[in-house]
């Protein structure tokens, strides 16, 4: 069985994006990391308080990974964005290879641009990192489709 991991990529831990998730894999063993409990500076802005590596040492201990985001902006929030930004510039990214991702997103309304723009960012991590893209779904707020059409195991 595979080891699930839920990435809360919400700076509000207990909002949507953390109720969907809950929600989504609520019969399924998983484990949670909440992305604003870490601080991971922009692309090319590398201190010493820097904890990205406590986030890939995390991950590395998952075969899968579901990864939830508020809509802002007609994208992913900022830090699954800053998060996404930095995989280009560290080998530790490595550990991603041959995981399976889930990725969604929900907002008030996300129009059909905003959904093809996630669509496109989840397709091109997943081929970028060698990872093996299983879902993405955007929806509203509620959650709905999500929790419908997206079955991770």
């Amino acid at each position: 069985m595979d080891k699930i991991l839920f990435i809360n990529a919400s700076p509000n831990k207990n909002g949507n994006t953390f109720r969907i998730g809950e929600e989504l894999l609520a019969n399924t063993p998983h484990d949670i990391l909440q992305m604003s409990d870490y601080k991971i500076y922009q692309y090319n802005q590398v201190y010493s308080d820097d904890e990205i590596s406590k986030v890939f040492e995390i991950i590395a201990n998952y075969d899968t990974l579901a990864i939830g985001s508020p809509v802002y902006w007609y994208t992913v929030s900022g830090i699954l964005k800053t998060f996404i930004d930095r995989l280009y510039m560290l080998d530790e990214a490595r550990i991603l290879q041959g995981k399976k991702l889930y990725l969604f997103a929900q907002g008030s309304a996300p129009d059909a641009d905003t959904v093809k723009s996630i669509t496109f960012l989840a397709s091109r991590v997943a081929t970028l990192m060698h990872m093996d893209l299983q879902g993405v779904v955007v929806d509203n707020s509620s959650g709905r489709k999500i929790i419908s059409e997206m079955h991770v195991k």
